[in-house]
């Protein structure tokens, strides 16, 4: 992935440095995006190019509407007619504009005002996660952006230099409760359903996974209720996620040096391709399995996985790690299944990409073969002892269950699969890939043909 790149994704010169963002020149993440709902939010002083930048988007952008309190100061003929007095007005306006826009779905929605402090953008954040959309914070490249004679000069809301300098000296820097690659809306859904089919698949094959299921639930008398009523997402957010630091607005440990590392910087807003190889089932979690290439990789900071690494080896296994918890039998011949299942995930899923590539182990080149997990010599992707390892989307929770569960849930089958058997025996063919239970708590799903997604590297405010 080129980050630094200098020229638009149509192959036309870029006159102006500060036009430089991936959302204008990087053609991957300029396809993503005209295919997904995303929010822009602009930020910046008036007479800091902002404009410049908007008007950019538009052009590539097509399906856009632009909210901005200034947009209430234009008259009839388009003059512009800035009133002090009527700049709260002016905002309420943006804002209601901004929420009819993203209610009807409009795929770009640019939200063109200053946004000094983040409670000035907090309204717009909680519309794109209400309505599902990316956020993409753009703070204009120019020169002079953050010097005050300049702005004076520039702006034209006649705005003093003392004005400009407090405002200047009160803009805040917005850190994201976490950083992480953003699935679109249409896709995320699709995979929630691949994952549900899965579970099915899961419920069935082992009765004592699903006894376990339902001794947590009583109530529930029917797969389809474990389904539904058991595990649940937030009924208004359906944009999937894997994160690749939890930063905590800055306040959690490391949160503001990653948030201000050059790489991360330099990621921002671009398109990733990262690749799906299962899927894992527990009494708590429903989560899809990621596989990060390099560039993701570099960027990828889950603690928990060091911390996991530094604990006394231990199985957190409660049967026989080379047998599998009492199963049923769906085909007998030990064959895969035809692709029904593949083809309509095939259907559903058509811009994902089927093709992939066998990743280059993590482990040193020096480590003999016997020390490489069996797991790993069937299913390449699966690394249960390298960093990256819990890589994952959250499908879903059991009620009260916080959604970083799912990392804790990923770690435990990683460590029972780096000490496990991986005879054939201990798989049932399911469609599409292959099941296997770890005993009553822990299920997992590897796919024959894991697939591409495209995500978009932001974070979460």
């Amino acid at each position: 992935m080129e980050y630094e790149t200098v020229q638009y994704y149509h192959s036309q010169p870029i006159n102006h440095e500060w036009l430089n963002y991936p959302f204008i020149t990087d053609k991957d993440t300029v396809q993503l995006i005209e295919q997904s709902k995303v929010m822009f939010l602009m930020r910046g002083l008036s007479g800091s190019g902002k404009s410049t930048v908007v008007k950019k988007i538009q052009t590539i952008y097509p399906s856009n509407i632009v909210c901005s309190a200034d947009n209430c100061f234009l008259d009839e003929r388009g003059n512009y007619n800035y009133d002090f007095n009527k700049l709260s007005n002016a905002h309420d306006s943006c804002k209601e504009m901004a929420k009819i826009n993203c209610q009807r779905g409009v795929q770009t929605v640019i939200i063109d005002n200053t946004n000094v402090k983040y409670w000035e953008a907090k309204y717009y954040f909680n519309l794109a996660y209400l309505y599902n959309y990316i956020v993409i914070i753009v703070t204009p490249k120019t020169p002079w952006q953050f010097n005050a004679e300049e702005l004076c000069r520039r702006n034209k809301h006649g705005v003093d230099l003392i004005t400009i300098h407090r405002k200047l000296n009160t803009f805040e820097d917005f850190i994201p409760f976490f950083y992480g690659w953003f699935l679109n809306e249409t896709l995320s859904k699709v995979l929630v359903d691949m994952g549900m089919e899965y579970l099915r698949d899961c419920l069935e094959l082992y009765p004592t996974f699903k006894s376990n299921l339902l001794s947590r639930l009583a109530h529930v008398m029917s797969d389809g209720n474990i389904l539904k009523d058991y595990f649940t997402r937030d009924q208004n957010r359906h944009i999937l996620h894997c994160t690749a630091k939890y930063v905590g607005k800055g306040r959690h440990y490391g949160g503001k040096q990653y948030h201000s590392r050059k790489d991360v910087k330099n990621a921002y807003a671009y398109a990733f391709t990262l690749t799906l190889f299962g899927f894992t089932f527990t009494g708590n979690t429903l989560g899809a399995r990621i596989h990060l290439p390099k560039e993701a990789l570099d960027i990828f900071d889950k603690p928990e996985e060091l911390q996991r690494d530094s604990k006394p080896a231990e199985s957190p296994l409660r049967v026989s790690p080379t047998k599998s918890p009492k199963m049923k039998s769906r085909n007998s011949t030990g064959k895969s299944s035809e692709g029904n299942f593949d083809d309509w995930a095939n259907s559903r899923m058509s811009t994902l990409s089927g093709s992939y590539s066998v990743p280059v182990s993590s482990e040193k080149s020096s480590s003999p073969t016997k020390n490489i997990p069996a797991i790993t010599k069937l299913y390449p992707f699966v690394r249960p002892n390298a960093h990256g390892r819990s890589a994952h989307m959250t499908l879903g929770t059991a009620y009260n269950i916080p959604s970083k569960e799912t990392n804790i849930d990923l770690l435990d089958i990683c460590d029972m699969e780096a000490k496990a058997s991986a005879d054939p025996t201990d798989f049932q063919a399911v469609k599409g890939g292959r099941a296997r239970c770890y005993d009553e708590n822990h299920c997992c799903i590897y796919l024959d043909k894991p697939y591409n997604l495209s995500v978009l590297f932001t974070g979460s405010y």
